[in-house]
């Protein structure tokens, strides 16, 4: 009979300094801002890619469709005050209604921040210098109204990110910078797009698309796009025919640079388009800015991204050398890849881990703060 109370104390002497250090832990996790972030991110991340994982203490979200700055938009809203979070999306073709978007805008939302999500001109694959405006504006409304703000774009919505961040009117106030599968120079996506190979520092880096086919016509679309009105058409006919013959001289630059084999050619090519052409590159092209962004930055890309090339990370480390850069491999662009190699699996899973709660701390606030 007397062992019983004998069980009971070592049990107690097990037991309570368990519950003491998990006490400890959950207070420090509840007050420091950092342990808060990479506490909140697994939810976040899981919830993101479409799971269901168990948030109690999360808010419930309403999508909002709004308008800041006169750019229409989908604001995220927990129902309380919480820190605004800007998210950029790529070449998305449902836009604000892609699933994806949605997901991760909610799952953010649900980790006490007021996500907003701009109409962009991206959306319809138009690379068009207003939609860095649009986001400049919003940017600038949030910063009035909150103080803070994180940038976090994807694909080439990364890059309109970067390039908003470097403007006046926000250069301050942005917290941070998150990119994922972001390009850093648009003349090397045209190099990558045209010949199969991006070159950095004289280095060459092959590249596979994912659909080749869809890559020329994206470069061909761009490439209209880029000439004056009165020359899209012939130089559309051009592409279509893979023979320049009277085209103009703005058209003819811009075709010659998209449809040579040597990647070499390619950034001189660019450097002989005529000023309007070659500024409108330079205005989309991040390493233009790199001076002056002043936010810290980190960006994701993944090693046999389809989409845009991982070279382009590399681009983006010489020109921001003091951005946090991480390589992941199971991802595809911006989306997990299906049968990813286990191993690797569970190190790009804590790399976007880490990567979340990086995306998070910057807004997590000590008790007396």
């Amino acid at each position: 009979m007397r062992a019983a109370p004998r069980v009971a104390q070592v049990v107690l002497t097990l037991v309570l300094p368990l519950l003491l250090v998990t006490a400890l832990v959950a207070a420090a996790v509840a007050v420091v801002p950092g342990w808060r972030a990479a506490a909140k991110a697994p939810a976040v991340l899981g919830e993101a890619f479409g799971f269901d994982p168990p948030r109690p203490l999360a808010p419930d979200v309403e999508r909002i469709d709004d308008e800041i700055a006169g750019v229409p938009v989908d604001r995220y809203s927990p129902g309380r005050a919480a820190p605004p979070l800007l998210v950029v999306p790529g070449a998305a073709e449902e836009g604000r209604d892609d699933d994806r978007v949605i997901d991760l805008a909610t799952s953010l939302a649900r980790a006490d921040r007021e996500v907003v999500v701009p109409e962009l001109a991206l959306y319809g694959q138009t690379l068009d210098t207003e939609d860095v405006e649009r986001v400049v504006r919003i940017a600038e409304h949030l910063c009035e109204r909150d103080g803070g703000l994180v940038l976090f774009g994807f694909s080439f919505g990364g890059s309109l990110a970067l390039l908003a961040a470097a403007d006046e009117r926000v250069a301050g106030c942005i917290d941070l910078v998150a990119s994922f599968g972001a390009y850093a120079d648009l003349v090397g996506v045209v190099q990558a797009a045209a010949t199969g190979v991006s070159l950095v520092e004289g280095q060459e880096h092959p590249w596979t698309a994912a659909d080749e086919d869809t890559v020329r016509d994206v470069l061909d679309a761009a490439a209209v796009d880029l000439v004056p009105a009165r020359e899209r058409a012939p130089l559309r006919a051009a592409l279509d025919r893979r023979d320049p013959a009277g085209l103009g001289p703005a058209a003819l630059a811009v075709y010659r640079m998209v449809t040579t084999e040597d990647p070499a050619e390619v950034p001189d090519l660019a450097e002989r388009l005529p000023a309007e052409q070659r500024a409108l590159l330079e205005d989309l092209s991040p390493v233009t800015v790199a001076g002056g962004v002043s936010a810290p930055i980190i960006a994701v890309h993944a090693r046999d991204d389809p989409t845009v090339p991982h070279a382009e990370l590399r681009r983006l480390q010489r020109a921001f050398p003091d951005a946090r850069t991480t390589t992941v491999e199971s991802f595809q662009h911006v989306d997990l890849e299906a049968g990813a190699d286990t191993v690797a699996l569970v190190g790009d899973l804590i790399a976007a881990w880490q990567f979340m709660a990086a995306v998070l701390r910057p807004q997590e606030r000590w008790p007396w703060e």
